[in-house]
């Protein structure tokens, strides 16, 4: 991967997570940026889902602005909101702007269009939600767990990796919930 001090054997690694923290689906790439990662990750999702037997349709895709581009606000599948500026200067320009209601103008382009659905009550709300879905399993995995960097090499490796650390995640999660119903 090539970053700011040169070229680094180094992985991009997405989780998609469900309202409950669950990782529903997850990959490694050697991409630096985001953007290009969106619509692998949402058929990633539908594949596991499928392979799960989960039939549900995903209702709303939640990403922060390294996924923005008008091709991915466009493509096909679930209703989605992607932020178009980093959250705080989301938050800023909102505050500036004010809020919004009803759909987007017709006439408007697709940032256009994002920013007004972002900018409405309920887009605001459910976007909020997005850092507290998926922030807290990074920082598990890095903090809690102390898993900084992947031990093996090699993208196939190291996908087996990440998807294990997922699983182990998932795994102590469903037990706890299960733990705690159990004793209520």
């Amino acid at each position: 991967m090539s970053s700011a001090r040169g070229w680094v054997q180094g992985y991009n690694a997405q989780a998609i997570v469900n309202q409950h923290q669950i990782v529903l689906a997850c990959e490694v790439s050697q991409d630096t940026g985001d953007v290009q990662l969106y619509q692998p990750m949402t058929a990633t999702l539908e594949r596991t889902l499928t392979a799960a037997g989960i039939q549900n349709e995903v209702e709303l895709v939640l990403a922060d602005a390294g996924y923005w581009s008008e091709d991915n606000t466009t493509s096909p599948g679930p209703d989605r909101l992607i932020a178009t500026l980093k959250d705080h200067k989301q938050r800023r320009a909102a505050r500036e702007l004010g809020q919004t209601s009803g759909p987007p103008p017709p006439d408007a382009t697709p940032i256009e269009e994002m920013e007004h659905l972002l900018r409405t009550p309920q887009g605001a709300a459910a976007y909020a939600q997005r850092s507290r879905l998926i922030e807290p399993i990074f920082g598990d995995r890095k903090h809690n767990r102390g898993i900084r960097s992947f031990r093996r090499r090699g993208l196939s490796a190291v996908r087996s990796e990440w998807a294990f650390m997922h699983l182990a995640g998932n795994t102590l999660k469903l037990y706890q919930h299960r733990a705690a119903t159990a004793t209520a």
